[in-house]
């Protein structure tokens, strides 16, 4: 007799479609969106997310990828939501980053449709002119950008423009937004990240992962209705999804801090009544700096997340301190185990005790999710050692996207335990009462601003410019655990290199750009004959 196939497991939460779908039936009429001086109420993204969905449902085959290059706008936004109401798995372009850079991306992720918003219409120009970035893009759609002649330009493509979007009737769009459940394995996203061999690198993640996660952390801290979100990160940051979902799936409002806001939040923060705050660490520790964060200066918010980096305990106590009524979590989580993973929560009273090297905790992975420290010699470590962080459970994701022998090296078996593990990279350290401290990263990446960085990846752009193998990028300075900066070094003229530097620029993101370069006749090598980066350190250490 031959046995029924097993039905799929359901998802642990809706999918973000459905998700807003009924938050939008719940609270038509309030606001969904503050982007500026504008404000979209929950019918009026829904109408305008509804008409993207139904263009982009006609472009490519349910489950591909759309890949959505917008920035801060309402595109963006709405835009992402269309790809999941139309079926599709997103991945996010950075409009600041280098053309050939979005180009590998884009051919990378097999996109066949590209959504674009108005600002970037000069990245999507460049993007066009580079030997083959267009050749498997089906369709463009433009919502509030004009084509201006862009369409006769690439006669090769087929282009959607604002006047198709716009014509998009009412009944179709709630239609077009009311995509079918993904199945479990289904991919949700890509995130690119920098790859230590010079080629971007793509996590995915399945709406299964995605799912657990959104379950997870609501049942951890759930914002309502009346709760206003602020998004401080770009499409390209996983965490942005996060903040689109956790605010449309509760009617709140979803509140975008402009990019000049970004570098001394306070005052965004206050006269927007942000109730909800979610950014890298280097947020606060500027926000410190800039004696912003006096005492009772939030009295709105209610929650504040901090992650990314190392969360230093100066810079805890003062945000805890200028928002007396929020709680504080250090929040980790590897992208390759969905957003976010373990939250340690600050408790004013007991947690600067609970520090280690002034660093705040990052706490214990969710309840599902299996941990342990790994030692060198591959055996799991008890008690208080030092060893590599493994993860195990349903957020960890699928694995690096087109790359079987990264995946293999990173999601793998540990003997004598079951299970498939995340090798995270990460050294770290559990306390007594079973809490995880980090320590420092195994390999050579770093966080810096919050942006996670291969130097190797900038090394090998460094390689290709100068012509010379004996290359060299180190994080300096480093305070309080983090990175502050970017220092390379190169064989060759003595002094600095400004014109490496360019060409560095010309081929990598902004934050990996080095904030020098320079030349030195011979670099130092140890006793291995390898280039020896703590000598590279204590010169740059001696002035």
């Amino acid at each position: 007799m031959t046995s029924l196939p097993e039905p799929p497991m359901p998802l642990a939460a809706p999918p973000p479609a459905a998700g807003f779908r009924a938050a939008a039936a719940a609270f038509p009429t309030r606001p969904a969106l503050e982007l500026g001086a504008d404000t979209y109420t929950y019918s009026e993204i829904s109408l305008i997310a509804g008409q993207i969905a139904a263009a982009l449902a006609g472009a490519a085959p349910r489950g591909a990828f759309c890949a959505v290059l917008a920035s801060r706008s309402l595109v963006a936004y709405a835009g992402s939501l269309a790809v999941y109401g139309a079926g599709l798995a997103h991945v996010a372009l950075h409009p600041g980053h280098p053309p050939g850079r979005t180009a590998r991306v884009l051919a990378l992720a097999e996109a066949p449709v590209l959504l674009v918003d108005a600002a970037c219409r000069p990245a999507l120009e460049a993007l066009l002119a580079e030997p083959g970035a267009a050749d498997h893009l089906r369709v463009v759609v433009a919502p509030d950008a004009p084509l201006d002649g862009l369409d006769q330009r690439h006669p090769g493509l087929r282009w959607v423009g604002p006047d198709d979007v716009a014509a998009v009737p009412a009944a179709a769009a709630a239609q077009a937004l009311a995509a079918p459940d993904p199945a479990p394995d289904a991919l949700a996203y890509l995130v690119f990240t920098s790859g230590s061999t010079g080629e971007p690198k793509g996590i995915a993640i399945n709406h299964g992962n995605l799912a657990v996660y959104m379950r997870n952390f609501r049942e951890m801290a759930c914002p309502g209705p009346e709760d206003r979100l602020a998004t401080t990160y770009e499409l390209t940051f996983d965490i942005a999804l996060h903040d689109l979902f956790q605010a449309w799936w509760s009617g709140a409002c979803l509140c975008v801090v402009p990019p000049k806001a970004l570098v001394a939040p306070a005052r965004f923060i206050r006269d927007r009544h942000i109730t909800w705050w979610f950014s890298v660490a280097s947020a606060a520790m500027l926000m410190d700096r800039q004696g912003a964060l006096r005492p009772g200066v939030f009295p709105e918010l209610r929650l504040s997340l901090l992650c990314g980096e190392a969360l230093p305990l100066r810079a805890a106590q003062a945000w805890a301190a200028a928002a007396p009524n929020s709680a504080l979590y250090n929040v980790y989580g590897p992208t390759e185990t969905t957003m976010e993973l373990a939250f340690y929560r600050w408790d004013p009273a007991r947690s600067p005790a609970a520090c280690r090297r002034g660093v705040v905790p990052i706490g214990v992975p969710f309840a599902d999710h299996d941990h342990v420290l790994i030692g060198d010699d591959g055996a799991a470590l008890d008690g208080g050692a030092r060893g590599e962080l493994h993860l195990r459970g349903p957020q960890v994701g699928v694995g690096y996207w087109k790359d079987a022998e990264k995946t293999a090296a990173s999601f793998k078996a540990l003997p004598g335990l079951e299970g498939r593990w995340y090798k995270t990279g990460d050294l770290c350290e559990r306390d007594a009462d079973g809490v995880y401290h980090f320590v420092s990263r195994t390999d050579h990446q770093i966080k810096l601003r919050g942006h996670r960085i291969e130097l190797g990846e900038i090394e090998a752009a460094l390689r290709a410019a100068a012509g010379t193998d004996l290359v060299a990028v180190l994080a300096h300075p480093v305070i309080g655990g983090n990175a502050q900066g970017l220092v390379a070094f190169v064989e060759g003229d003595e002094g600095p290199r400004p014109e490496l530097r360019a060409a560095v620029a010309a081929r990598l993101p902004p934050a990996m750009v080095p904030d020098q370069v320079l030349g030195l006749a011979a670099l130092p090598l140890n006793s291995n004959r390898k280039i020896d980066r703590g000598a590279l350190l204590a010169r740059l250490e001696r002035g």
